[in-house]
Parts: C-alpha cells; structure tokens; sequence
C-alpha cells in the first residue's frame, strides 16, 4: 500500500508502514492485496476463508493474507463511509431542493388563493351591482305601469265627464228639436 494513497483508510503512516511489512513477510501477501482491491468485501472474505480452510497452504502465506485482507477490510470501509457521505450529501440537498419546491407551491398556492379571492369578491359585488340595476329597473317599471294605469284612468274618467257634460248639451239640442215636432202632430 502506497502511505500517500487516502484511500487506503488509514490516517497513520505508522500504522499503514505497519501492516505493510506484516503484508510483505510473504509474497503472497501483496499479490492477495492486489488481485482484489476491484472486489466485494464478500468476495475477498470468500477468498481468505477458502486459503485459512487449506491445509497445505503455509502459515505465513495465511498470515500474509490475512494482514491483506485487514488492509482491504480497512479500505472498503472507507470507501463506504464515503458513499454514505455523499448519499447524505446528496439526500441533504434532495431534501433542500424539496424544502424550496414546497415553499415555492405554497407561495404560487397562496398567490392563487389570494388572486381567487379577489376575483370572487369582484364578482360579488358585480353581482350586487347587476341586483342593485335590477331592482331600479324593476322599480321604474312598476312606476311606469302606475302612470300608465293612471293615466289610462284619467282618460276614461274625463271621456265619462266629458260624456256627461254632452249628454246635457245632447239633451237640450234634441229636445229643441223633438218639441216643435211634437206640437206639430195631431
């Protein structure tokens, strides 16, 4: 393992120093190390369980690859702790991102709720206008007809009036008319 390699999982060069030489006891160690840093942590464990179950595999090859074993242990771990951190990275600005979204629904919600208020209160009163309209409407009409009904009373009543005061006249004409022609009868 490379000491400026971060990706090993180790913080201490010592440490990492360490390992390396317990790795490197025997050739296998590093050659183990090597094969499977593109593998599982599953798949690696597999492996060393399949050489520790070997009889006539030496003690100082198992030794060797197991130390590998603990350094690409160590190395998955890190690399998982870095997913993880960016999966909560990445949730942290999903959610962010939803946080905004919902505030930015709940103004374009408020905005509409309020603009529909309006509208409906405009179409209230244009509706009380229309009602108000109506009933002065309304009120000349019954006006009217009363004028009308009035003045079609007035008419008969004058015609009846004026009825009354020809029927004198009508009378007295005729009769001046009639009494000579009675007297001239036998």
């Amino acid at each position: 393992m490379n000491c400026e390699d971060v990706t090993t999982g180790f913080r201490h060069a010592r440490v990492l120093m360490f390992i390396n030489e317990q790795m490197a006891k025997h050739s296998r160690g590093p050659e183990f190390y090597l094969e499977n840093l593109t593998l599982s942590w599953e798949e690696v464990e597999e492996k060393l369980n399949v050489l520790l179950d070997g009889t006539e595999v030496p003690r100082d090859v198992q030794e060797a690859c197991a130390w590998s074993s603990l350094a690409l242990g160590v190395r998955f771990a890190f690399r998982q702790g870095q997913l993880q951190g960016r999966r909560v990275q990445w949730l942290h600005d999903f959610a962010s991102l939803h946080r905004s979204a919902a505030h930015a629904l709940a103004l374009d919600l408020k905005k509409l709720t309020d603009q529909h208020e309006i509208e409906r209160k405009e179409a209230a009163y244009q509706l009380l206008l229309a009602h108000t309209k109506l009933a002065e409407v309304q009120r000349e009409r019954d006006l009217m007809r009363l004028k009308l009904l009035h003045a079609r009373f007035a008419t008969h009543m004058r015609v009846v009036r004026d009825y009354r005061g020809c029927q004198h006249q009508v009378q007295a004409r005729m009769s001046t008319i009639i009494q000579p022609l009675n007297r001239n009868r036998p």
